[in-house]
């Protein structure tokens, strides 16, 4: 169930999840080879392993096998006519966390500089890579100029300051920026300043990238 089955190669064909070949044939000492693709999926339940198992197994042959049988695998693969492969894709459990800091020292006032940080813990077991950070800046705020660090780019259209490419280790990073406050307008929520982890390499157990409806109740 870990996987998607896609493409299958050297004249097989696809039913559902398995991949099968028909009328194969196989010279004395000899060997051949079949392929197939498939994608890995999010696990269904992230601590169960047996998801990413894959078995296959020859399940039938004119000739006699004189020491396995064909098509009787009992789970173990415990003939040589069958054999399973497994993989352990990587989880990083990505979390972010807001600050400031007002130049100003004191109560935060029109015309004061905010210099924001973005916390990024990451709790593996892997080191995230990949990872792409959006954070929205409401028209109570104005960016300053050159202040945005680790390669993050302000996009005025959309008034949002976006990296890309990060990588997140065990110990964690921050990306910071500075804003300058506006006048207030009277407009809802326009010091309101939403930061979400929009896409990563890898799996993350306890909330999905990119799909904030507003009330930013995952960890991300």
């Amino acid at each position: 169930a870990g996987y998607s089955l896609g493409t299958v190669n050297n004249g097989g064909t696809a039913t559902g999840n398995v991949a099968s070949w028909a009328n194969l044939v196989i010279p004395s000492g000899g060997l051949i080879t079949v392929t197939y693709q498939a994608t890995v999926l999010a696990p269904i339940v992230p601590s169960d392993p047996a998801q990413y198992i894959n078995v296959a197994e020859i399940t039938a042959s004119d000739q006699f096998d004189p020491n396995s049988s064909p098509n009787n695998d009992d789970g173990d693969q415990s003939e040589d006519d069958e054999a399973n492969f497994n993989i352990t894709p990587q989880v990083s459990d990505v979390s972010i966390a807001k600050s400031f800091v007002d130049d100003n020292g004191g109560n935060v006032e029109v015309g004061d500089v905010l210099t924001f940080t973005v916390a990024i813990s990451n709790a593996g077991p892997s080191i995230a890579t990949g990872v792409r950070l959006s954070d929205v800046l409401p028209i109570g705020y104005s960016i300053v100029s050159g202040s945005i660090d680790t390669g993050g780019v302000y996009n005025a259209g959309s008034t949002t300051i976006d990296w890309s490419g990060l990588t997140v280790p065990l110990t964690g990073s921050a990306v910071t920026y500075e804003v300058t406050v506006n006048a207030p307008t009277g407009v809802a929520g326009e010091y309101t300043n939403v930061a979400e982890i929009t896409a990563s390499d890898q799996f993350d157990p306890d909330s999905s990238p990119n799909n904030d409806d507003g009330d930013q109740s995952e960890d991300d």
